[in-house]
C-alpha cells in the first residue's frame, strides 16, 4: 500500500488557501520509483489554464522533483482530482466504513468477518477525491479541443510511473496488492486472494487504472479473457449473507473509482 505521506495535511492547507492567491492551484504529485515515493510541487495560475498547459508544466517539473532521470509517466494510471470534493468523499468513506462494521457485528462467519475487517482497514487507510475522467496523455489531448478544458479551482494531478502490481478487494480472505502478471486473468488473481464461500461466483468487477469499470466473467461457463492493466483493481462482490450486500457493493465500487493512488 502506498504511504499517504502528507497529502491529508496538504489538502487541508489548500482548502484554506484564499482564492485571491491564484484562480487555479494545481498540486502535482509524482511517483517515480519502486518504493512508491511521492514528491510534490504546486503550480499556480492567475487565470484558468487549459489542461494541456497544466500537463506540460507538470512534465517539466518531473525532472526537478524526481532528483534523477524520471521514469516514463504511466498515463493510464495518472489522474486529475477535484480537491474541493475532499469533505464530500471523506463522508462517503465514513459511511462505507460504518456499513462495513454493521456487516460483521453480529454474524457467525469468521471468514466473512476477517474479510470485512481487512477491507475496512484498506478503505480507512486510503484517500478518495472526485476523479475527472478525462485523458491526460499530452500527445492525445493537445490534438483535440474537446479534450482540453479550462481548469478553474484547486486540483490534484497525480502522475504515476508504471506500477508492478494490481489490487484485489472485496469478498476475499486476502485483501490487498498482488504482483502484476502479463495476460493473467481475474480468476487467477482471485484464487490467490481466496474467495469467500459467500461471494459472487459468476462475475468480478474490473476497474482499470483509468477508472473504467466492467464486469469480468470468472465462472467455468462464461470465462472470457480481458486484459488487466498494471494498477487495476479487481473487486469481488459479497453475496449470500445480508440483503443489503448489493447496495454495499455498489457504494464500494463507486468509491474505488475515485481512489487517490
Amino acid at each position: 500500500m502506498k504511504p499517504l505521506i502528507t497529502l491529508y495535511a496538504l489538502m487541508a492547507l489548500l482548502l484554506c488557501t484564499p482564492q485571491v492567491i491564484a484562480e487555479t492551484l494545481i498540486t502535482v504529485t509524482y511517483t517515480h520509483d519502486e518504493a512508491d515515493e511521492k514528491n510534490v510541487v504546486a503550480l499556480r495560475y492567475e487565470h484558468a489554464p487549459r489542461l494541456t498547459q497544466v500537463v506540460k508544466d507538470a512534465m517539466l517539473h518531473t525532472d526537478v522533483i524526481a532528483n534523477a532521470e524520471p521514469q516514463p509517466i504511466y498515463w493510464l494510471g495518472s489522474a486529475l482530482y477535484d480537491i474541493s470534493t475532499q469533505r464530500l468523499f471523506q463522508q462517503k468513506q465514513t459511511n462505507i466504513l460504518n456499513l462495513l462494521k454493521t456487516q460483521y457485528e453480529d454474524i457467525d462467519k469468521p471468514n466473512n468477518i476477517k474479510a470485512l475487517k481487512s477491507l475496512s482497514s484498506w478503505v480507512a487507510n486510503n484517500q478518495f477525491l472526485e476523479r475527472q475522467f478525462i485523458p491526460l496523455d499530452y500527445d492525445a489531448i493537445r490534438l483535440k479541443n474537446e479534450l482540453d478544458p479550462l481548469l478553474a479551482g484547486k486540483y490534484l494531478l497525480a502522475l504515476e510511473s508504471k506500477p508492478q502490481d494490481i489490487l484485489v478487494l472485496g469478498a476475499v480472505a486476502q485483501n490487498g496488492p498482488q504482483p502484476f502478471v502479463v495476460r493473467q486473468g481475474a480468476s487467477q488473481y482471485l484464487d490467490k486472494a481466496q474467495p469467500l464461500a459467500h461471494s459472487e461466483n459468476s462475475f468480478a468487477w474490473l476497474i482499470q487504472p483509468d477508472g473504467k469499470q466492467q464486469k469480468y466473467p470468472i465462472a467455468y461457463w462464461n470465462q472470457q479473457h480481458i486484459d488487466i492493466a498494471p494498477g487495476a483493481i479487481i473487486y469481488l462482490d459479497f453475496d449470500g449473507v445480508r440483503d443489503n450486500e448489493p447496495a454495499l457493493n455498489q457504494q464500494i465500487l463507486e468509491l474505488l473509482k475515485h481512489w487517490v493512488r
